[in-house]
């Protein structure tokens, strides 16, 4: 082997990788019983043959000015649940039409205690003001021909008053079955 390895220093390292990894491997296998079984060294694989293989390169830990390796980097944190933290608080939607200074549909039931998105979706050519009087009163400014929303909290059953330019012209009903 000798001579061989003289001729063809490619077989040479890849001896050498050889004899590392399973040293390498002999290593990350040895351990107490309380590591986690999924954690373990991955399975070995045979390096490829012929003229083109390449010996695997293993990774040298770098050293400080005393020559020592710096303590191995701890392990990354498992990753968070795929849902955890980035849901938005439950809310109901209400949604209101504005047509000739008057909302369909009439009145809209939501569940109590639940947030409310209210928004309303204008036909006319003229801007108007909406006014929801529920615990506090919630207004919106709807532009010609456009859109606008507000967000509630949670209401108490009940049934409160929905206006348009001070006009009462639907309710909004809280503590039943969502629905027109």
């Amino acid at each position: 082997m000798a001579a061989c390895s003289k001729r063809f220093p490619a077989l040479r390292a890849l001896a050498a990788g050889l004899i590392l990894t399973s040293l390498m491997t002999a290593v990350v296998g040895c351990g107490s019983d309380d590591e986690n079984p999924e954690q373990g060294a991955p399975p070995a694989t045979a390096p490829a043959t012929g003229p083109t293989a390449t010996a695997p390169s293993a990774p040298t830990p770098p050293t400080d000015s005393a020559g020592t390796a710096p303590p191995p980097a701890a392990e990354p944190a498992p990753p968070a649940e795929p849902d955890a933290g980035d849901e938005e608080p439950i809310r109901v939607p209400a949604t209101f039409v504005l047509r000739g200074g008057r909302l369909t549909p009439a009145s809209i039931t939501v569940p109590a205690f639940l947030a409310v998105e209210v928004s309303v979706v204008s036909r006319d050519a003229r801007p108007s003001v909406l006014v929801v009087a529920a615990d506090r009163r919630y207004r919106l400014r709807v532009p010609a021909r456009g859109r606008a929303a507000v967000r509630l909290p949670g209401q108490r059953p009940g049934t409160y008053a929905v206006t348009v330019d001070g006009r009462r012209r639907a309710r909004l009903i809280s503590g039943g079955e969502p629905g027109p």
